[in-house]
């Protein structure tokens, strides 16, 4: 990284101090995804108590996807730290930006998956009011992720601890009100991530038609 810590140390100093958590939490906001294929196939209903462990999981790890929001918790004391004088703006921001995209990329696709499926098996009227159960799901787990400290799997391998942690979080007077600002942030999130990965999608299949269509004239 000799040249590019000349060019750019703060995004060098950036990368060195945050590049744990950041790859963990991309890690941990991806895992859905791989659920939501794995589980989400087919187009019927499965009995199978697997697929049913699988769904448990899915839903327990997808508020890891757009979880990822809160991370600008720690985007004061990057800027803070950036003392090299290289630029804030150009080198710590873009770092933030690509980590919460992915996550929302993740949550739109892992979340896309399983609206499909409901599509498959006959529920497709149910796809909106599943997309709304999904961001308040997202949003209680975001909650008790970020002010409970509360992991994906605590709920499979300590229930009991688990469940008072959240009772005792969930009653917290300022509890309502966090919940509904994360849903609204996760809303507005996944809405522009849904819009610009489709147009994307769109824009990148428009041009592969033209392309063929130009070789073969």
């Amino acid at each position: 990284m000799g040249v590019l810590e000349q060019v750019a140390p703060n995004l060098v100093d950036v990368l060195h101090r945050d590049f744990w958590w950041m790859g963990w939490n991309t890690f941990l906001a991806w895992i859905p995804v791989g659920l939501a294929y794995l589980v989400f196939r087919g187009d019927r209903l499965s009995r199978s108590p697997f697929w049913w462990a699988g769904l448990v999981l899915f839903v327990l790890f997808l508020p890891n996807a757009p979880y990822v929001v809160t991370d600008l918790v720690h985007l004061r004391g990057d800027i803070i730290l950036a003392d090299r004088g290289g630029p804030v703006v150009t080198a710590i921001l873009p770092v933030y930006a690509v980590l919460i995209g992915s996550g929302f990329l993740a949550y739109y696709l892992a979340l896309s998956a399983a609206l499909r499926h409901l599509t498959r098996i006959g529920y497709g009227a149910w796809q909106f009011p599943a997309t709304i159960a999904a961001h308040a799901l997202c949003a209680i787990g975001i909650f008790l992720g970020r002010w409970a400290r509360l992991n994906s799997w605590e709920p499979v391998v300590e229930p009991h601890a688990t469940l008072e942690r959240i009772v005792v979080h969930l009653t917290w007077a300022w509890a309502p009100v966090l919940i509904l600002a994360t849903f609204l942030v996760t809303w507005t999130c996944h809405f522009m991530a849904k819009a610009i990965a489709e147009a994307s999608f769109k824009a990148t299949l428009n041009s592969a038609r033209h392309l063929r269509t130009t070789l073969n004239v």
